[in-house]
């Protein structure tokens, strides 16, 4: 239902709009505070008994309040109001970042330095008092009318000396702009911010960060292993000299990047010095030249042209993220009737990379599997997984593929036994995956939030071909990462 504006919040608030959503599932308000008759941003979270929730929420204002620099949102006030938690703040009137960019695209060399110049040095300031903003976006960065940059939304930031308030197996952030060590849910420094910023840089001077599509767990195993697309290739405009300062952000290890900000301001300045482009210094505002339309167009076209090639790849062929998990235990509780592999174990057929051999068993212990487990997998380590294939039937030739009856849904079932939730139960999930009666391996996304698994267990729903006599898998393959 529609708020109804303008209504009071307490005896020196009133509310004048949403804004919008803010960190932890809070509203921020237009509000006007009566005493001073000043209009600031009002971010409210009804706590609701949540401690987690509402010792995040003051973390944030005492990190905040510490906080007074042109290039970060200031906060004023901070309180309690019967079930809800307050922070009063600084009011921008102008838009986020990430509005500039759906609007532009692309922005010019100079501009889009001048941004990350301010980003950096509000975060300098930051840093330097202890605070580790841990989510910079574009939409946490404010473009203000008067030209300046305003960084908001302290909500998962920690201080030196902190409480750390991350759950065991629980990753904070926007996965696109998460560090490497964000991704594994490691020790957060100074230089996951720079790593954060470089990624913003990058979309800035592209359109897009530089590792997006798929599910969540798919973007965060590109953090951990994949190098980014050359940006000169994706905006011939970009110089190699800031290309190399961009790049210097996106190291995977930490020590290869910025030792601090002041490094990366002193490069960026000197770039900008350097640069023998008239753009002004200044925040993106205007209309597009005529070069800088054509050029929009043109990358549009090749981002469309781009999309549809990753889609294809992603279709066509096994996903390029990390080799399949090796040193798995499979189990069971029934006996394999291998009448076409006599000899082999059920662990040397199903995750040998072999295609051209199967797991073959009888009908009648399918449907027993049918009403159990059709399979079991215990990982020796933690695992966080990203991807999962399946070979259904046997794949050594089309004929003998057709010859076996072969699951058409499977239901997978997670669970991580090192985790014990507040019901004395492992944390535990599940998934329908539907397979055609097809070769070769099909694979599904694993949708599940980056947690570790340590069991795996299949149950066979449906099968193709339910007449044969004989049930056969040629291979399953998993992907993700070991911890």
């Amino acid at each position: 239902m529609d708020e109804i504006f303008p209504r009071p919040f307490n005896v020196d608030y009133e509310l004048l709009d949403l804004l919008g959503k803010g960190g932890m599932g809070s509203n921020v308000y237009k509000a006007r505070q009566k005493k001073l008759n000043r209009i600031v941003a009002l971010k409210v979270l009804d706590s609701a008994g949540d401690d987690e929730a509402e010792s995040r929420f003051f973390s944030e204002a005492q990190a905040m309040k510490e906080l007074n620099h042109q290039n970060l949102v200031t906060v004023f006030d901070y309180g309690r109001e019967q079930d809800k938690i307050f922070i009063a703040m600084t009011f921008i009137n102008g838009q986020s970042l990430a509005d500039v960019i759906k609007k532009k695209k692309i922005l010019p060399v100079r501009n889009a330095s001048y941004i990350a110049w301010k980003i950096a040095e509000g975060l300098k300031y930051a840093h330097k008092r202890g605070v580790i903003h841990r989510d910079i976006k574009p939409s946490n960065i404010m473009m203000m009318e008067d030209e300046d940059i305003c960084i908001i939304d302290f909500g998962i930031s920690i201080t030196a000396g902190s409480q750390r308030l991350t759950s065991a197996g629980m990753t904070m952030g926007t996965p696109e702009y998460m560090s490497p060590e964000q991704c594994q849910n490691r020790n957060v420094t100074q230089q996951s911010d720079i790593y954060s910023l470089g990624i913003v840089f990058y979309e800035m001077l592209s359109g897009d960060p530089p590792f997006v599509g798929g599910a969540a767990l798919s973007i965060l195993n590109k953090h951990l292993h994949e190098a980014p697309m050359s940006l000169k290739k994706k905006n011939p405009e970009v110089p190699p000299a800031l290309e190399k300062i961009i790049n210097k952000c996106l190291e995977k290890k930490t020590d290869s990047r910025y030792a601090d900000f002041s490094e990366f301001i002193e490069d960026v300045k000197a770039f900008m010095n350097n640069s023998t482009q008239n753009e002004p210094a200044q925040a993106v505002r205007g209309k597009f030249s005529k070069a800088e339309r054509i050029m929009t167009l043109v990358s549009c076209v090749l981002l469309v042209l781009l999309f549809f090639v990753i889609l294809l790849l992603l279709f066509k062929s096994p996903p390029k993220i990390t080799p399949p998990i090796g040193y798995l235990t499979p189990t069971k509780s029934w006996t394999i009737e291998n009448k076409v592999h006599p000899g082999k174990s059920i662990d040397s057929l199903l995750f040998d990379g072999n295609l051209s051999t199967a797991w073959i068993i009888t009908k009648n212990d399918a449907e027993k599997a049918a009403k159990g487990d059709l399979i079991k997998i215990t990982f020796p380590k933690p695992t966080m997984i990203s991807y999962l294939g399946i070979a259904i039937g046997d794949q050594s030739s089309w004929d003998k593929f057709q010859d076996f009856c072969k699951p058409k849904e499977i239901e997978i079932f997670w669970r991580n036994i090192g985790v014990i939730e507040q019901n004395g139960n492992a944390q535990s999930g599940s998934k329908k995956i539907a397979l055609e009666n097809k070769m070769g391996v099909q694979y599904a996304d694993w949708p599940v939030k980056p947690v570790e698994v340590t069991e795996l267990t299949f149950k066979l729903n449906s099968a193709h071909n339910d007449s044969k006599s004989l049930f056969a898998i040629s291979e399953i393959r998993i992907f993700g990462t070991e911890f």
